[in-house]
C-alpha cells in the first residue's frame, strides 16, 4: 500500500505519490473539522459533501472519485452553492485507499495557518479482532510538544508536535485515563482525560487534540476528542483522577466503605484489601465508614474528607481502634503508593506499622539487611526492592535489636516484578477475642497474604563419625541424602522453638521410619548452629552422638579476615593445645567434643602447631593450609579420625559455610617426630644468652632451625649446612625474655622438636 501525504494551505498543494486511475474508481474519505472557526459547508467537485460542518465534528466515511483531481472547497454555513467557497484544495486520491482530511489551524494566522492535513492508511475497523485501534493527531495550535500516557498502562504518544499524526495504536476496549505531559517533563501532568473505549470493541477512531491550551476570550479551550467512522465525535472529558487501594487494618467489625455517595467496598472485612481503583482527584471526596448492613452513605458512622492529587497513587489503611482515645480509628495514607514495580524485577514493598500496642520496632530480613529502622505505630516506610525470594523477617524492639519479638516467613519468591504493602496488624498483647500481632502483605489486586510466624535457626551438619554413609532426617523431612564421612551440608533453615527429632538412617533409607538413632533437639529462634556427628557407633566410651555448637557464623565479622572455629573430634586423641604460627594459641586444653572459637587468621598460607595440653612448647604435629581468597569467610577446622594410627587415620579438616570440606596438609607427622627426636640435642638447657644446637646427620644437606615462644610466634630463624655426623651451631638468644620456647628443626624432610627454657 502506497502512502499519500498532503498538506494544503490556502491553495498551496503538496501532492506525493498520486497516480492516475479510471474515473469509476473510488477511495474512502472522512473530513474532521478541527479548526476553531465558524461552522462551514464542504464541497467536493462542486457538489455539497457536508452541510453545516461544525468545529469538532466529522463526516462519515464516504466514497469519492479516485484517480482524478478533486476540488475540496470550504464555505460558510450560509452558502447556497460552490460559488460561495472561500478556499479550495485540489487533491487526487488513490483508488481503494482510505483517507482522513483534518482541517486545522487558524484562518489568518501566519504561524499556524488554516490547512488541510490529508493522509491515507486509515481504518474503518480494527485490524485486531476485539481491540480498539486509533491514531492520534496533535491539533492544538498553541500546545507544545507532548507525550501522552494511558495511566498504569503505557506511553501512547511520544514527542508529538503540532500537526503530527501517529500510527495506529491497538488496545483492549476499556476506560483509559490519558495524561498529557510536556515531552520535556513527563512527570508534570498538564491535563487528564477519560477515554471510554469500552463499547468500541472491533472499532477504529481518530483521536485528536483540539483548541487552545491558553485560550483567549471566546476561544475554545484545549480538549481531546475521538472521531468514529460514522462521523460521531466523542469528547474525552477532563477527569483528574488518582489510584487508591484501601486496606482494612482496624480490628473492628466488617464495614462498608463509601466514597462520597458511592459504595466503594461492600462487606469489607478486617485484614482484607481492595484492588487499586480510580477515584476523582482535585476535589473533596468524603470517605465514609458504615456498618456492613448499611444501605446508603447516610448510614456512615465516621467520615474523612480527602482531596487526592491528580496522577498520584495512594494506599489508605483504616487503622486504630474505634472508641480508643490513644489510638483512635483513623486513616493512615501513603501518598507515594505503587501498583507497578519501578525496576521491572525483584519485589517493591513498603512497610506500615499498624499494631496499636506495639512499640517502635526494627525489622531485619535475617542474613540480608535491616529493612525497617525505628518505626512507630502509624509510620510508613518508603519502598524497598529485594530479589524475589523467601525471607525470614525478625521484628525486634528499636532499642534492643538483639531480642527477637517475632519471626515471620515472607515468601516473595513468586512475586518477581511485583509490588506489595506489608503491614503489621493486631495486638502484641491481645485480650480475649482480640486479634494477635501478625504481618500481612496486600497486593495490588487486593489479595492479602499472611506471613506465618516461623521461628527458625540456621544449621550446618558435619559428618565426623567414621561410620557408613548415612541419610539425615529432620523430623519427617530428609535433611541430607547419602551423607559421607568428612563431608558437610551448607547452612540451612530449620524450625526453632519446637522439638525436632534429628534422625540417622542407613543411606538406602526411604523415610524417617528407617532411622536407627534419633536425637530430640530444640533450636533457639535467631541462633546459628553447627552440629557435628561424632563418636563411634557401638563404642560405649565414645558413642555416636551429635555435638552442637551455638553461635556459629556463616561469614566473618570483619570482611578482611577469616573466622575459624576449632573442634576436637578425634575420639582417642588426648587433650591438645592448638597454636597458630606467628599469632598465638587458638585453643588451650582442647579435649574430645570441645569447640574453641572464633579466631581470625589472615587470608594467606597458615600453619597450625599441635601440642599436648599444658605443654604447648612441645609440638607433636604441624599442619598448613592456604586460605588465600577466603577473606570474609567463616570455617570450621576439626580433628578427625583415629590418633592411634588405625583407619581412618588422624588429620585436620576444614569446612566452609557452603559445605565444602578439605583436608589440611600435614607438614610434620607424629611418626616423623618420634623417629627424629634423637637427631637433635640442645645444651645447656636452661640457657642464658646462647645455646648450642647439635644436629646428627646421616647424609649431607641443610638444616632449618626455627624457635617459637609459648604463643607460637617465631622469634628466631637460622639455617646451617650439615655433613655426615655431628654438626654444631650456636644460637644467640639476645634479649629474649625468660620463658619456655620450642625449637623446631627440619633436616632433609624430617622434623624434630625440643623444648628450651631461657633464664635471665
Amino acid at each position: 500500500m502506497r502512502k499519500l501525504m498532503l498538506t494544503l494551505a490556502l491553495g498551496t498543494v503538496c501532492l506525493l505519490g498520486a497516480t492516475n486511475s479510471a474515473f469509476a474508481q473510488t477511495a474512502r474519505l472522512q473530513i474532521i473539522h478541527n479548526s476553531p472557526d465558524p461552522t462551514v459547508d464542504i464541497y467536493v467537485n462542486g457538489t455539497l459533501f457536508e452541510d453545516n460542518l461544525a468545529f469538532r465534528t466529522a463526516t462519515a466515511y464516504a466514497d469519492v472519485p479516485a484517480g482524478v483531481t478533486l476540488n475540496v472547497g470550504v464555505a460558510l454555513s450560509t452558502s447556497t452553492s460552490v460559488a460561495d467557497t472561500l478556499v479550495n484544495f485540489p487533491v487526487s486520491l488513490v483508488a481503494g485507499e482510505t483517507y482522513v482530511a483534518i482541517a486545522s489551524g487558524i484562518v489568518g494566522n501566519t504561524t499556524t495557518p488554516f490547512t488541510l492535513n490529508l493522509q491515507n492508511g486509515y481504518q474503518e475497523s480494527a485490524a485486531t479482532a476485539g481491540n480498539v485501534e486509533f491514531r492520534v493527531h496533535h491539533g492544538s495550535p498553541d500546545a507544545p510538544t507532548v507525550d501522552v500516557f494511558a495511566r498504569t498502562v503505557a506511553k501512547l504518544v511520544d514527542n508529538a508536535s503540532y500537526g503530527d499524526i501517529t500510527g495506529y495504536i491497538s488496545v483492549p476496549p476499556a476506560t483509559y485515563y490519558l495524561d498529557v505531559t510536556p515531552a520535556t517533563d513527563s512527570s508534570t501532568i498538564v491535563a487528564t482525560f477519560a477515554a471510554d473505549l469500552s463499547g468500541l470493541a472491533g472499532g477504529a477512531a481518530v483521536v485528536f487534540a483540539s483548541g487552545f491550551l491558553l485560550p483567549g476570550a471566546g476561544q475554545a479551550a484545549f480538549g481531546i476528542y475521538a472521531a468514529l467512522p460514522d462521523g460521531t465525535v466523542v469528547p474525552f472529558p477532563a477527569s483528574p483522577v488518582a489510584r487508591v487501594q484501601v486496606i482494612h487494618n482496624s480490628p473492628s467489625p466488617t464495614v462498608d466503605i463509601y466514597a462520597g455517595a458511592d459504595l466503594f467496598e461492600d462487606d469489607f472485612a478486617f485484614r482484607t484489601a481492595t484492588e487499586f481503583r480510580w477515584v476523582p482527584a482535585e476535589t473533596v471526596v468524603p470517605l465514609g465508614v458504615a456498618l456492613d448492613n448499611s444501605t446508603s452513605a447516610n448510614d456512615t458512622i465516621v467520615n474523612f474528607d480527602v482531596t487526592f492529587t491528580n496522577g498520584k497513587t495512594y494506599v489508605v489503611l483504616a487503622s486504630g481502634i474505634v472508641g480508643n482515645t490513644t489510638t483512635p480509628f483513623t486513616l493512615n495514607v501513603n501518598d507515594m503508593g505503587r501498583e507497578q514495580n519501578l525496576s521491572g524485577s525483584g519485589v517493591d514493598f513498603a512497610v506500615v506499622h499498624g499494631s496499636t500496642d506495639a512499640p517502635a520496632v526494627d525489622v531485619f530480613a535475617r542474613r540480608v539487611a535491616k529493612l525497617v529502622n525505628d518505626a512507630a505505630y502509624g509510620d510508613i516506610t518508603g519502598y524497598l526492592n529485594v530479589p524475589a525470594a523467601q525471607y525470614y523477617l525478625d521484628v525486634t524492639l528499636a532499642n534492643d535489636s538483639t531480642t527477637i519479638a517475632g519471626t515471620f516467613n515472607a515468601d516473595l519468591s513468586g512475586l518477581d516484578g511485583g509490588v506489595a504493602t506489608v503491614f503489621a496488624s493486631g495486638l502484641l498483647s491481645p485480650a480475649t477475642g482480640e486479634p494477635a500481632f501478625g504481618l500481612f502483605a496486600a497486593l495490588p489486586d487486593g489479595a492479602v497474604a499472611q506471613f506465618p510466624g516461623s521461628p527458625v535457626a540456621r544449621l550446618q551438619i558435619i559428618h565426623n563419625s567414621p561410620s557408613p554413609t548415612v541419610d539425615i532426617y529432620a523430623g519427617a523431612d530428609l535433611f541430607e541424602d547419602d551423607f559421607a564421612f568428612r563431608t558437610a551440608t551448607e547452612f540451612r533453615w530449620v524450625p526453632a522453638e519446637t522439638v525436632i527429632p534429628i534422625g540417622v538412617a542407613l543411606d538406602n533409607s526411604t523415610s524417617a521410619n528407617d532411622t536407627i538413632v534419633n536425637f530430640d533437639v530444640t533450636f533457639t529462634n535467631g541462633e546459628t548452629y553447627i552440629v557435628v556427628a561424632s563418636g563411634i557407633v557401638g563404642n560405649a566410651t565414645t558413642p555416636f552422638t551429635l555435638l552442637p555448637f551455638a553461635g556459629a557464623r556463616e561469614e566473618a565479622g570483619d570482611p578482611g579476615v577469616i573466622d575459624v572455629l576449632v573442634h576436637h573430634g578425634s575420639p582417642d586423641a588426648p587433650g591438645v593445645d592448638v597454636i597458630l604460627e606467628n599469632v598465638g594459641p587458638v585453643a588451650n586444653d582442647l579435649n574430645y567434643t570441645d569447640f574453641q572459637g572464633y579466631v581470625n587468621p589472615p587470608a594467606e598460607l597458615i600453619r597450625l602447631l599441635i601440642a599436648p595440653e599444658k605443654d604447648s612448647a612441645n609440638f607433636v604435629a604441624t599442619y598448613k593450609t592456604d586460605l588465600t581468597g577466603l577473606e570474609g569467610a567463616a570455617i570450621t577446622v576439626f580433628a578427625s579420625g583415629n590418633f592411634d594410627g588405625s583407619d581412618p587415620g588422624f588429620g585436620l579438616w576444614a569446612t566452609t559455610a557452603d559445605g565444602t570440606t578439605f583436608a589440611l596438609d600435614v607438614t610434620t607427622s607424629l611418626q616423623d617426630l618420634e623417629l627424629d627426636l634423637s637427631l637433635v640435642s640442645i645444651f645447656p638447657n636452661p640457657a642464658r644468652g646462647s645455646v648450642t644446637l647439635d644436629v646428627t646427620a646421616e647424609q649431607p644437606g641443610s638444616a632449618n632451625i626455627r624457635m617459637f615462644d609459648i604463643q607460637g610466634r617465631e622469634v628466631l630463624r637460622e639455617s646451617m649446612v650439615v655433613t655426615i655426623g655431628n654438626n654444631e651451631t650456636v644460637l644467640l638468644l639476645g634479649d629474649l625474655p625468660s620463658g619456655t620456647y620450642s625449637i623446631l628443626a627440619e633436616l632433609n624432610g624430617a622434623y624434630a622438636t625440643k623444648k628450651l627454657v631461657i633464664t635471665n
